[in-house]
């Protein structure tokens, strides 16, 4: 049977089977934020804010959970009323028609600031990211998502990850990027910038 197999040559140089692997030199660690050289015109600044609207309200819906915790949060209530009210008379095709339209149309395309660019990609996969943890969370049994349990989680989470939207806001309306750990990343590796 051994005639019929043939043999692997057998490797004199013992050192180079415990040799690390190593990395290319053309692939880059890490992705870098192309220089600014000078900061966006005030109407890009405030345009790449509005992505942010959309996990801020998602944001909110999750927050109720909270006047559970803290009744004095019912009183701000009045502030989101506007844009609760105009996103849920819109019909249920917008979210994934927006989606589309913000990538294909917005994101992909050079012709845009990359500043620009960059912001409503996080502002679509912080979104992204607030309805995956709502709808695997949904899974959970109903003791813990609806108990006592669930409404702190949500409270946590709903004021980390709107002080998180905040954050990128702020960031947007001063010109900068936001760097949110990993989904900066997701974002950036989204845009083509040659």
């Amino acid at each position: 049977m051994s005639q019929r197999i043939p043999m692997l040559p057998y490797r004199h140089n013992k050192m180079r089977m415990f040799e690390p692997p190593r990395a290319s030199k053309d692939v880059p660690t890490s992705f870098r934020y192309p220089p600014m050289t000078k900061k966006p015109k005030w109407y890009w600044r405030v345009l790449a804010c509005l992505p942010y609207l959309m996990p801020f309200h998602e944001t909110w819906m999750y927050a109720e959970t909270a006047y559970h915790l803290h009744s004095f949060l019912e009183r701000f209530e009045y502030l989101t009323y506007p844009f609760l009210g105009v996103i849920g008379r819109l019909p249920s095709w917008f979210l994934m028609a927006y989606f589309f339209t913000a990538y294909l149309g917005v994101v992909r395309r050079k012709e845009w600031p990359h500043f620009f660019r960059f912001h409503v990609v996080m502002g679509m996969l912080l979104e992204i990211g607030l309805q995956v943890v709502g709808s695997v969370s949904r899974w959970l049994p109903m003791g813990v998502y609806w108990g006592k349990v669930g409404m702190h989680f949500w409270t946590a989470f709903a004021f980390g990850y709107m002080f998180t939207v905040i954050e990128c806001i702020r960031c947007s309306l001063t010109g900068m990027y936001a760097d949110v750990p990993f989904v900066c990343d997701a974002a950036y590796i989204q845009i083509p910038y040659d």
